[in-house]
């Protein structure tokens, strides 16, 4: 995949170019000194071509400039699921445009026109998606969002190549620093199975009980109900936390806020794994914020490096599409919130390396109402999940280990 970066004047050749050019050098070098009238006229074909080639993208690059800088191009639906689609709009000027639709550019024959874009997270992941503007109906191009992020604009711009692939020319379009596209996680399939301690001023201290006469009688678990009374018959077919009528109301407004860790140990995970398991992470905390948000408790959502972020579950969908693979010793810091109950999602790491997730436990002190879920996929992170719940847990932090899906 190629993102130019050089907007020179002068068409620049490519790969072939080069190639092509050689060959014409070594084939008029050889007729010369064998005097073979095949080579040179082998090597006279070349470079017409070469020279009709680079004569047409610049031509063609000095008449389409300043309509191609006219180009504004955006992304409609900024906020998009992952595994779903981008739509980008492309307009042009008021002066290149007749009854809201874009007139056609001048082409040469074997000359090709495309509009390029790319955008990057700061993980790396990338979306590159060009198009021939003339092509588009209604001005409007489709593209896939494979993977979650937020993501960046690298490049756009025009590129004006020979059919042959010999010379090229950008023409870039200036876009704005800020994020394009945010592309929001899937959800994981079962919500973990956690007796999370919530927070908040508002938390009801003494239980109040439901009653009724029919023991029979169930409801959802919420937060704050002793998991002690919970029907764990009921959980094995329904898949659900139920408990028993009759048992003590949830904190009417109870407050979790639910940490996404995105450092991960270069030692245990490669570049690509550890973005996998972001998105885990991320998944994860979006089946609790929809799980927990139903149940009537006020979320909130921070990652390393970002602010708290308070809202629907909508709402948290879209930050989630920030969180990304960082270093385990990189400077970033997680939030120190007030007045609720903490749950961090983290990747397993090596023990003995000071991370963010140390820095914030640090600061905050082994109190009631922080919960470590060590998530991962894959036996290969099992032993050590098991390290860090065994290193955490003396400390008087509550600590597990799960394994993802």
């Amino acid at each position: 995949m190629r993102h130019p970066s050089i907007a020179g004047r002068i068409p620049l050749p490519k790969t072939m170019g080069i190639f092509t050019l050689l060959i014409t050098i070594l084939a008029f070098s050889a007729g010369t000194i064998r005097s073979e009238l095949v080579l040179m006229l082998v090597g006279t074909v070349f470079l017409l071509t070469l020279g009709a080639c680079f004569l047409g993208v610049l031509v063609l690059s000095v008449l389409l400039s300043k309509k191609a800088r006219t180009a504004s191009v955006r992304i409609l639906n900024k906020q998009v699921p992952q595994g779903g689609t981008g739509t980008l709009s492309f307009e042009l000027g008021p002066a290149y445009s007749l009854n809201g639709r874009n007139k056609r550019f001048f082409r040469f024959p074997g000359i090709l026109l495309r509009y390029e874009m790319s955008l990057v997270t700061k993980d790396g992941r990338t979306i590159h998606h060009s198009f021939d503007p003339d092509a588009l109906l209604q001005g409007l191009s489709v593209f896939p969002v494979p993977e979650r992020g937020a993501y960046y604009s690298v490049y756009d711009g025009f590129i004006i190549a020979d059919a042959p692939g010999f010379f090229y020319r950008s023409i870039p379009i200036p876009q704005d620093s800020s994020p394009r596209l945010l592309v929001s996680p899937g959800i994981a399939e079962t919500c973990i199975p956690l007796h999370i301690h919530p927070g908040g001023t508002l938390q009801q201290q003494r239980p109040h009980f439901l009653r009724s006469d029919n023991l029979i009688d169930h409801r959802p678990y919420m937060p704050g109900d002793d998991p002690r009374r919970l029907n764990w018959k009921l959980y094995g077919h329904a898949g659900d936390l139920f408990v028993r009528e009759g048992e003590p109301e949830p904190p009417p407004h109870s407050r979790l806020l639910i940490l996404v860790d995105t450092q991960s140990d270069d030692a245990l995970y490669t570049p690509q794994a550890a973005c996998r398991g972001v998105d885990l992470l991320c998944e994860n905390a979006m089946a609790l914020a929809i799980g927990y948000a139903d149940r009537g408790m006020d979320l909130s959502i921070g990652y390393t490096g970002g602010e708290i972020h308070e809202g629907s579950p909508g709402e948290l969908a879209v930050v989630l599409a920030y969180p990304a693979a960082l270093p385990l010793s990189g400077p970033e810091a997680l939030p120190i919130p007030e007045d609720t109950g903490i749950l961090i999602l983290a990747l397993p790491r090596s023990l003995g390396i000071e991370s963010a997730l140390d820095r914030f436990l640090q600061q905050r002190g082994a109190r009631q109402g922080v919960d470590i879920v060590f998530l991962y996929e894959g036996s290969a992170y099992e032993a050590a999940a098991a390290n860090c719940i065994s290193s955490y847990r003396p400390r008087g932090f509550k600590a597990h280990g799960r394994q993802g899906q």
